[in-house]
Order: structure tokens, then sequence, then C-alpha cells
């Protein structure tokens, strides 16, 4: 039986998740050492937790860990 409590109907088209620039890999790499578990950052950034897992064993979007250190190290403005 379908819980009549739940917003899915069928046949709804599945949410779309947004893919990821340079900077939000950099972003992702700051707010994991911030302490961020993986599926928090990918539900702030709007995309999959795989996409977030991606950049952190560095599959994609390869140098933004030194892009993030960087970034770190700025002072502010």
């Amino acid at each position: 039986m379908i819980d009549p409590t739940t917003s899915a109907q069928p046949g709804a088209i599945a949410p779309q998740f947004r893919a990821l620039n340079t900077t939000d890999a950099a972003l992702v790499w700051l707010l994991k050492w911030s302490g961020d578990a993986d599926h928090v950052i990918a539900h702030k950034l709007g995309t999959m937790p795989t996409r977030v897992a991606d950049i952190l064993a560095e599959n994609t979007h390869v140098g933004s860990r030194d892009r993030a250190t960087k970034m770190a190290a700025r002072p502010d403005k």
C-alpha cells in the first residue's frame, strides 16, 4: 500500500542535480575541512553525494584542493 502522507507521485520526474564548477569544487574542500559530511555538502550545493566524493577523491576537478588551500590562506579584505 502506498503511504498517503508522501508527496511522491507515480510517474513524477526525478529532481535534477546541478553540475559543480571549479569554484564549487574548491568550496567542497573548504566545507569538508570545516567538518561537514559529504551528504551535507551535497545538500548545501544542490548536487549528489557521489559528485562530492569524486571531487574529494580527485577523480574530477583535479587541482581544486590547491585552489581551496589558496582560498583559505587569503586574508579577508
